[in-house]
């Protein structure tokens, strides 16, 4: 019988020069300070040795385009690559470091998505999309240079409407925590993004946050308030720039009814940033 044997959500933008160089000093120390929770949680990662690693992260229009945009896509196929950009803004060219190609566990991918259409998910699979900054800049500051281990990405529209709702997306996460019981696996998951802001895809409010919704959510996550998050509308996501909150409530799903513990918070403005992780063991 497998089981879930760590679970984080952590924001997905760990670069200082990029909040130095838009929010100012004290946006680049706050991050540094994350960074170096985000380190320390890596410690604890890796000492869990997973077999695999899920990771619930939203495209920025990277990946995807409006030709077409699933609500839910799982990466397959037996590696992915690192995303390359001719045009790539800052934090993604930090990337340009790390390893071209990551592993993928195929045999829990595969579970994830086929047990999925059975039980009425209807995931998209994609064999050849690659990896932009909100999986590689978290999964990169845990490890380090310790290997990564095999990899399952899964996409979450946060963004183009309709979104899916966050009830969906918390099903979601209890399918895969489903799949991982039934399954052999010792598995990590990880949830990016966050918190409350609004990126480049939403130019009229970029530079705003809502750090009084963010502390809500944080304490509902600390008292395990699964059912109230789950019930968080499209309209309130969008008001509050916490579109990418829905890859958040895929690992409640998964996880559920842990409890969170918070590593890190803090109100930038720009954007709030925290990391957090889950008792599940």
């Amino acid at each position: 019988m497998g089981r879930i044997v760590y679970a984080a959500a952590m924001s997905h933008v760990l670069y200082p020069d990029y909040y130095g160089d838009n929010v100012g000093p004290h946006g680049r120390q706050m991050v540094e300070a994350l960074i170096t929770v985000v380190r320390e949680m890596g410690q604890t990662l890796a000492a869990a040795a997973p077999d695999a690693l899920v990771v619930i992260a939203d495209d920025h229009l990277n990946v995807f385009s409006f030709d077409a945009i699933p609500a839910f896509c799982v990466r397959v196929g037996r590696s992915v690559n690192r995303m390359v950009q001719d045009d790539a803004i800052e934090f993604d060219r930090a990337l340009e470091g790390l390893p071209e190609r990551y592993p993928v566990h195929e045999d829990l991918a595969n579970s994830i998505l086929d047990k999925g259409m059975q039980a009425g998910f209807d995931f998209a699979a994609s064999w050849s999309a690659p990896l932009d900054h909100a999986v590689l800049s978290p999964v990169s500051t845990l490890y380090g240079s310790r290997p990564v281990p095999p990899l399952v990405p899964v996409w979450v529209n946060c963004f183009v409407a309709p979104p899916p709702t966050a009830k969906r997306c918390y099903a979601v996460g209890r399918h895969i925590a489903r799949v991982v019981a039934e399954g052999p696996w010792n598995v990590a998951i990880l949830a990016t993004g966050g918190l409350s802001h609004f990126p480049e895809l939403s130019l009229a409010r970029i530079g705003q946050s809502d750090p009084v919704f963010d502390r809500r959510v944080v304490k509902s996550m600390e008292a395990a308030d699964h059912d109230a998050l789950a019930a968080l509308t499209a309209k309130e996501l969008h008001e509050t720039g916490s579109h990418e909150l829905l890859n958040w409530l895929v690992l409640l799903g998964a996880v559920s009814p842990a409890r969170a513990r918070v590593r890190f918070f803090g109100e930038m403005g720009r954007v709030d940033l925290a990391a957090l992780e889950w008792e599940v063991k």
